[in-house]
């Protein structure tokens, strides 16, 4: 598989699991800080949603639409669920969708792409840093686990 293909189907596949995981957190928010989490949550779901959009449109105009394969998408959805439940706080989520930010922005450096492609690839990876910021602001001082 081309490498920029398979980058961008992994980060496609990575903001669902973000989005799915957030809006569970939304779900399941209790407690003291009840009100800002469910909050929190929702925007950080809401969030993904233009991003999967976006990307998923740029991975069909440069490879095709038939690589959005729902089957494999939802696998490759499962298995970042898998790797950020592993880690102890919600913090992870936006960890793991960097991660896949920067392979994906290193190898459409070495394709033959527009400006917009690796644009767009910067702002998921900025939207994520905030993300992540604000995770890190509301769980300073301890965090339940996902």
């Amino acid at each position: 598989m081309n490498p920029q293909l398979a980058a961008m189907l992994q980060l496609w596949a990575s903001l669902r699991a973000a989005h799915h995981l957030y809006w569970t957190l939304h779900w399941q928010a209790k407690g003291q800080p009840f009100y800002g989490d469910h909050l929190l949550f929702e925007r950080l779901y809401k969030g993904r949603l233009e991003e999967i959009d976006d990307l998923a449109e740029l991975i069909a105009g440069h490879f095709g639409a038939d690589k959005l394969e729902p089957m494999k998408a939802w696998k490759a959805a499962e298995e970042c669920i898998a790797k950020a439940m592993s880690a102890p706080t919600p913090i992870a989520i936006a960890e793991m969708v960097l991660e896949y930010v920067e392979a994906a922005n290193d190898v459409c450096m070495d394709g033959k792409y527009p400006a917009g492609t690796t644009n767009l690839i910067a702002g998921i990876g900025t939207n994520h840093l905030t993300a992540m910021y604000l995770l890190k602001q509301r769980y300073a001082a301890g965090a339940p686990k996902l």
